[in-house]
């Protein structure tokens, strides 16, 4: 007996320590499987070695799930791959016809929009396009415009968000599709003015960009004290109509609901025109928004460029913006194949994958944002992708563009007091009943691994799904 447990004893000693360092990873997988959370949901995980090209644990890797928005991964990394993280989106503005000795432009201000996602937006300082516009025109000796502002986002075509974005979405500013002219995210600013009384129904008091003929059926109360934003904005592309029900916070002299646009063309110009009046260059003419573009623009009076696309994917990835996401695809489609669609931003998507060794049949894609429910993940080919594209010059900036744990973005809540807090780095990926992680976390050999994760159809609560997963995550870490 004393031979036999000496024995015992040596061979535990010459296993790998990978073998017990995984336990802990297999545990949290086997946990997983059998949570009640679980019983009429699906999920599937797979976790890469990066630095020996192995897969260290997986589970239903190559079932195809609902990604939400890890989608972002793959047009980004596209994005980056095709475009270059120093690409600029490029905006050109124009006058036509003369400008008399009183400084009035007897014309029309012509934008030729180039995609610019960040125009107009908070986050990228929303004023910076209009005070470059007012100061070319204060250049120019312009003070006042007799004519039109016209907006031309011929550069994409008119799809602006794809058919399989869900109904309940469209309406709502995470679900803004892009143009070739983009103001403020294309979202549409709907203010309120909301009773003390819970169940009262609301005023609704104006929109912003003005659109003519613009109507909307307001059909939401105050909310009880104490509760903030609960309404939801139904509404298609192009239709001058939006509806909004739901509840709103109660007793709010005013308070703003962010829908999306019905025309961001038009709704670009109607900025413009407001912006210039209040800084006191009055415009006497319409504003019109098309998409197409022409061949005669007039005399170019300035030309605007983005920031950096790598500073433009860091917010996109670490803020999970969907318009920017397929702002990035289509413009994919554009330098590679011509034509700026989501068809031809998938097919650039879809290069990549081929040159990553993903199978392609183990990614179904309909957009760049993820908001779309067509959209099916295996996380074999995420997790294959991740780990093939360190390789890739411009991977430092994907990589860095990520969330990270316990400090930014979507992860910014999590992983407090952990191993992994300020290591690890993923992309998170959330609507109703689904929950998505990919990304890299370092193990305790300093080996980087690749790691996707997603659940589908779980029943419970969102919060306590959340620390199962991030227990699971937390415990990749320890593995090689």
């Amino acid at each position: 007996m004393k031979h036999f447990i000496l024995l015992v004893l040596f061979v535990h000693l010459l296993l790998p320590a990978a073998t017990c360092q995984n336990t802990l990873l297999q545990q949290s997988i086997a946990d997983l499987k059998n949570d009640p959370y679980m019983k009429q949901g699906r999920w599937g995980m797979i976790v890469f070695n990066c630095d020996q090209q192995k897969v260290v644990e997986e589970y239903n890797a190559d079932s195809l799930f609902i990604p939400a928005s890890i989608t972002k991964l793959t047009s980004t990394s596209t994005a980056l791959d095709v475009l270059g993280d120093t690409f600029h989106f490029v905006t050109k503005v124009y006058i036509d016809g003369n400008i008399d000795t009183a400084g009035v432009l007897h014309g029309n201000l012509n934008i030729l929009g180039g995609a610019d996602p960040t125009i107009g937006f908070p986050f990228f300082i929303k004023e910076k396009f209009i005070d470059s516009v007012f100061s070319a025109l204060q250049k120019a000796g312009i003070k006042s415009i007799d004519g039109n502002i016209n907006g031309y986002a011929g550069i994409f075509d008119s799809l602006i968000i794809p058919d399989t974005y869900p109904e309940d979405d469209r309406g709502n500013y995470y679900g803004a599709g892009t143009a070739g002219l983009i103001w403020d995210g294309n979202a549409l600013t709907l203010t309120f003015k909301t009773p003390a009384t819970y169940g009262a129904q609301t005023t609704f008091t104006s929109a912003f960009p003005e659109f003519q003929n613009f109507v909307l059926d307001n059909k939401t109360t105050s909310g009880r004290s104490g509760t903030g934003d609960n309404s939801i904005v139904w509404g298609n592309p192009f239709e001058m109509s939006r509806t909004i029900d739901g509840t709103l916070p109660p007793g709010k002299a005013s308070f703003e609901v962010y829908g999306s646009s019905p025309d961001p063309a038009l709704g670009f110009t109607l900025a413009i025109k407001s912006f210039l009046q209040e800084k006191g260059i009055s415009v006497s003419g319409k504003c019109t928004g098309c998409y197409s573009n022409s061949n005669q623009y007039g005399k170019l009076l300035m030309t605007y460029y983005s920031l950096p696309l790598g500073e433009i994917i860091q917010y996109t990835n670490t803020k999970s913006y969907n318009l920017s996401a397929e702002t990035c695809l289509k413009m994919c489609g554009l330098k590679k194949y011509g034509v700026g669609s989501y068809s031809c931003g998938l097919r650039a998507v879809y290069d990549l994958l081929a040159e990553s060794h993903v199978d392609s049949a183990m990614m179904i894609l309909n957009d760049g944002s993820g908001l779309s429910k067509a959209n099916k993940i295996a996380p074999r080919a995420m997790g294959t992708l991740l780990m093939n594209i360190r390789t890739e010059p411009w991977f430092e900036t994907l990589y860095s563009s990520l969330p990270i744990a316990g400090e930014t973005g979507t992860l910014k809540t999590m992983f407090d007091g952990t191993n992994v807090k300020g290591k690890l780095r993923a992309k998170s990926g959330y609507m109703k009943t689904v929950r998505a992680y990919a990304g890299y976390v370092p193990n305790q050999k300093n080996e980087m691994m690749a790691f996707c994760i997603i659940v589908n159809n779980y029943s419970g609560n969102a919060f306590a799904l959340k620390k199962k997963l991030e227990k699971l995550m937390v415990n990749i870490s320890l593995a090689e």
